[in-house]
Parts: structure tokens; C-alpha cells; sequence
């Protein structure tokens, strides 16, 4: 039978948007496992107080991601520091671009299109072109349920992630034949910043749940625990795949029995 004991002992892991939330919480069980991680952001003061909690010796790579020339600084940066990688967590993105679709503007729909799906792709691509020389790697990209149902009010973004689900599909039939995997992880509503707004409302909490089998707010460790999975040689056989991790959210639908 295999160990199944997750050990990165000697991995190097780049986390993006990983400054709070889920992409501290992954950067966390990264480097609990054993790997030295670079934490990329924004804002520095932030990545480097989620630096000095962790072990192994973290790299901070202060970037936005949605920028044009991000992805190959990213991995310049990344490259100098660390030398090979052997995990990227593809964590950045949100944006404001809500709202009904007649009211969305060009600029806000190009800024989200360059945040959550623009920006994964071409890092995910400079990666596992690295990933291949030194023989193959784990790319996980952070999704969302929204992009599996629909949703009014948010029809940009769930297209973009929607979107970034088939791109994994076609990454990593693209890089398996180099031993590089791309998979997909999609929380639910989780307890982060971007989740806030849900978890503090009663009755916007008590609606959602309703539809929530297992009955509670996703938190970030949740999504953690995947993305370790699916980063570390248990989840070797695993690729191309959305796996949400959110309680069974986007799999129920309501029951038209006002009894059930």
C-alpha cells in the first residue's frame, strides 16, 4: 500500500494572493508540510507577516498579478530565489465587477478578465515550462462554485471562472505528457474577507446553508487541505479535475417539497 503522509521536504511553492485568506491558509499547510514557499502580493507589510509565521525560509514577491508583465516577473523573481518549482497555487482573484450586465464596464469587465483568468493562464503556462525541465510539478488553481451554476449579478465572473475550469481541463492536457498536473480546486462560501459578508448575516447565512448538506461556512483550512492533496504525491494520479470542496453546495438543488 502507498504512504499517503504528506512530506514536500525540499519543494518549492508559489502562492499567489497569498497575503490572507485561503492563500495564507495554503501557504501555511505548504510550508507545514515541508516546502519552502514563495508568498506573491501586493502589499509587502502584508506577505511578510504571513512570511515570519512560517517555516522553511519563505520568499516574498510583492506583484499584482493582473499586470502584463507580472507572470514572467513573477517566475524571474521566484526563479532567482529559489531556483526550480515543484507547486504553483494560482489563489489571486475576486474584483468588483458585479452587478447586472448592462451596468458593467469595459474597464472593470478587462480588469477582472485579467486577474482571474488571464493571469493563471500565462503564469500556469511559465511554470510548467519550468515544471517540465526538472520533471513535472503540481498547478492548482483556486476557482469558484459560481462557475458550475447560475447566479444574477455576477455573470462576468462566473464566466471568467467558469472559464478558467476549461482552461485547467486543456492545461493539463497540454503538460501531462511533461509529469506537470493542473487541477482545479472551488470553495463554497468561505470564511475570508471576500465571504464576510455572508457570514455575518444571519439570514443571508441561514439561506445559503439551506442548500449546504453539510451544514456550515466553508473555512480557509478546508480549502487547504485539497490544495496540499492535490500539491504533494498522493494526488499524483489526479489531474484535469474541478473538485469543490464547500460542503455540497454546488451539487443541491433545493427541494420542491415544502415538507422536505
Amino acid at each position: 500500500m502507498p504512504n499517503h503522509r504528506i512530506d514536500l521536504s525540499g519543494k518549492n511553492a508559489i502562492v499567489t494572493g497569498a497575503s490572507r485568506g485561503i492563500g495564507a491558509a495554503v501557504a501555511a499547510a505548504l510550508a507545514a508540510a515541508g516546502a519552502r514557499v514563495v508568498l506573491v502580493g501586493r502589499v509587502r507589510k502584508t506577505l511578510e507577516e504571513v512570511a515570519g509565521r512560517l517555516p522553511n525560509d519563505p520568499v516574498v514577491v510583492v506583484a499584482d498579478v493582473a499586470h502584463p508583465e507580472a507572470p514572467h516577473s513573477i517566475v524571474e523573481q521566484a526563479e532567482a530565489a529559489v531556483g526550480t518549482f515543484d507547486v504553483l497555487v494560482n489563489n489571486a482573484g475576486g474584483g468588483d465587477a458585479a452587478g447586472p450586465a448592462n451596468t458593467l464596464r469595459v474597464d472593470q469587465a478587462d480588469a477582472s478578465w485579467a486577474l482571474n483568468l488571464r493571469a493563471p493562464i500565462l503564469l500556469g503556462g511559465l511554470v510548467a515550462a519550468k515544471m517540465a525541465e526538472t520533471g513535472g510539478g503540481s498547478v492548482v488553481s483556486i476557482s469558484s462554485g459560481l462557475g458550475q451554476q447560475g447566479m444574477p449579478r455576477v455573470s462576468l465572473y462566473t464566466a471568467l471562472k467558469g472559464g478558467l475550469d476549461a482552461a485547467t481541463r486543456s492545461l493539463a492536457a497540454e503538460w501531462g505528457p511533461e509529469s506537470v498536473r493542473f487541477n482545479v480546486v472551488s470553495p463554497g462560501v468561505t470564511r475570508t474577507d471576500l465571504g464576510a459578508w455572508i457570514a455575518a448575516d444571519e439570514k443571508a447565512q441561514a439561506k445559503y446553508l439551506e442548500k449546504v448538506p453539510l451544514g456550515r461556512i466553508g473555512e480557509p483550512d478546508d480549502i487547504a487541505a485539497m490544495v496540499l492533496f492535490l500539491s504533494s504525491p498522493a494526488g499524483a494520479y489526479v489531474t484535469g479535475q474541478t473538485i469543490a470542496v464547500d460542503g455540497g453546495w454546488v451539487t443541491t438543488a433545493p427541494s420542491p417539497f415544502a415538507d422536505a
